[in-house]
C-alpha cells in the first residue's frame, strides 16, 4: 500500500476559539494555512482528498475546488474533530484514510508512509504517539470506523479518546521531529510558525535577541545559549549591533598603524582564523554581514540588536524600557516584568525553553517533546 491508496481527510472545523479568528485563512508564506495543507496533500499523491468542515462558506468551497478536494460538512454542528472524521470517512473512496488536522503547517507526508505497514484486517486505527501522547489527527483510519464515530456522536460522545477506546487501535510510537505535529491554534503558535517559515526561506536560520535598553542582559543570554546549542550539535555565529561604534585596533600594533595612516580596511589572516575591519559611511544591515561569514561552518546566526531584530526575535525585558512587541517578535523573555501580550512568555533564566524554541525555529529535530509544549510552559 502507498499514499496513492489512501484518501486524505483534512479536518478543518473552523471554530478557532483559541486563535480568536479563523485560523484556516491565516497567511503563511504567502498562502492561507488551509491552502498550504491542501497543496502539500495534493503534491504527496493521495488517491483523493476530502475537506471536512463544520459548515459551508464560499472561501472553503473555492479552496476545495482549487485543489481537487471533495467538500463535506458535519451532519451535527459543534461536535469537533469527531464529526470531521465521521463525515470524511463516509465520503472516502479508499479502504484507509489519513485524517490530518488542517493546522499542522510542518507536517511531512512521509510520516504517513511509515504507518502503512501496520494496516491489516484486524486493525481499525493506526495511531501514532509522540512522547506517549496519542496523535489522532495525524492517524490512519479504516473506512468502517466512520459509522462508529457517527454513532458515538449521536449518543452524545464527541471526545476522540472515548471513541478510540471502542476500536481496535494499533499504537505506533514516533521518533521524529515534534515540530512536524506542531499545531497553529493560538496567536503565540502563529508567531512561532511564522518565525520558522521565515527561516525556511533562508540559506541559514537566524535568531534575533533584542531588548529595549542596554543592560537588559542580551549578551549574557547569548553567552548561555551558545554552549547549550553546541551540546546539541548546533554551530553558531553572533552578529552584534553597536550604536556607539568600535575599534579592534590596539595602539602600537601594525593594524592600528595602518588605520591611523588612513587605510579604509585592514584584514588579518592567521592559521586559526581571520578578521576584517572595514570603514563604512553607513551601518551595514545584518544580511550584508551574514554574506561575509563562511556559511559552511555556521548553522545558526544569532543577532544581538538594541531594539529591532528580524523575524524571529526573542524580546528581553527587565523593565529598563518599553519593549516593542511587533510582528518580528515570537517570544517575550522577561524577569519581573509583564507586558500585555499573547506571545509565548518565559523567564530570562529558563534556558531550557530558549534552547528548544531556538531548535524549533531553525527547523532542527526535537525528540521526546510534544508540539504543544511551546505554548504550555
Amino acid at each position: 500500500m502507498n499514499l496513492s491508496d489512501l484518501t486524505l481527510i483534512v479536518a478543518a472545523g473552523g471554530k478557532s476559539t483559541r486563535m480568536g479568528r479563523d485560523k484556516r485563512f491565516l497567511p503563511l508564506d504567502g498562502e492561507p494555512l488551509l491552502a498550504r495543507t491542501l497543496r502539500k496533500g495534493r503534491t504527496a499523491g493521495f488517491h483523493s482528498i476530502v475537506l471536512a468542515t463544520e459548515g459551508a462558506q464560499e472561501e472553503l468551497t473555492t479552496l476545495a475546488a482549487e485543489y481537487g478536494a471533495m467538500f463535506v460538512t458535519d451532519e451535527i454542528p459543534a461536535q469537533g474533530p469527531a464529526a470531521a472524521i465521521a463525515a470524511g470517512l463516509s465520503a472516502a473512496e479508499t479502504e484507509w484514510s489519513l485524517v490530518l488536522s488542517a493546522d499542522m503547517p510542518f507536517y511531512d507526508f512521509e510520516l504517513a508512509r511509515t504507518l502503512l505497514p501496520y494496516a491489516d484486517d484486524d486493525t481499525q486505527v493506526i495511531l501514532p504517539t509522540l512522547s506517549g501522547y496519542w496523535q489522532p489527527l495525524a492517524a490512519l483510519y479504516r473506512r468502517d470506523v466512520g459509522a462508529v464515530f457517527a454513532t458515538a456522536i449521536a449518543r452524545g460522545d464527541r471526545k476522540l479518546g472515548i471513541i478510540l477506546r471502542e476500536l481496535t487501535v494499533r499504537e505506533v510510537p514516533l521518533t521524529v521531529d515534534a515540530g512536524m505535529l506542531f499545531n497553529v491554534n493560538t496567536p503565540a503558535a502563529y508567531r512561532l510558525a511564522c518565525g520558522r517559515l521565515a527561516n525556511e526561506q533562508r540559506a541559514c536560520p537566524i535568531l534575533s535577541i533584542a531588548a529595549p535598553a542596554s543592560g537588559t542582559g542580551k549578551t549574557t543570554f547569548i553567552e548561555k545559549l551558545i554552549p547549550l546549542l553546541a551540546q546539541r550539535g548546533v554551530r553558531t555565529a553572533v552578529i552584534k549591533s553597536d550604536s556607539h561604534g568600535f575599534d579592534l585596533d590596539t595602539e602600537g600594533k601594525d593594524t592600528a598603524r595602518f588605520t591611523a595612516a588612513g587605510a579604509e580596511a585592514v584584514a588579518v589572516s592567521s592559521p586559526t582564523g581571520y578578521f576584517i575591519q572595514q570603514k563604512t559611511k553607513i551601518r551595514k544591515d545584518f544580511q550584508n554581514l551574514i554574506a561575509k561569514i563562511d556559511t559552511h561552518s555556521v548553522e545558526l546566526y544569532i543577532l544581538e540588536s538594541r531594539a529591532h531584530g528580524v523575524l524571529p526575535t526573542f524580546m528581553l525585558d527587565r523593565g529598563m524600557g518599553i519593549p516593542e512587541l511587533d510582528e518580528r517578535v515570537v517570544a517575550y523573555v522577561t524577569k519581573g516584568c509583564t507586558a500585555e501580550t499573547d506571545l509565548l512568555t518565559f523567564g530570562l533564566d529558563d534556558m531550557d525553553t530558549a534552547v528548544r524554541l531556538a531548535l524549533f525555529l531553525m527547523g532542527r529535530p526535537l525528540y521526546g517533546a510534544d508540539g504543544e509544549m511551546f505554548l504550555t510552559m
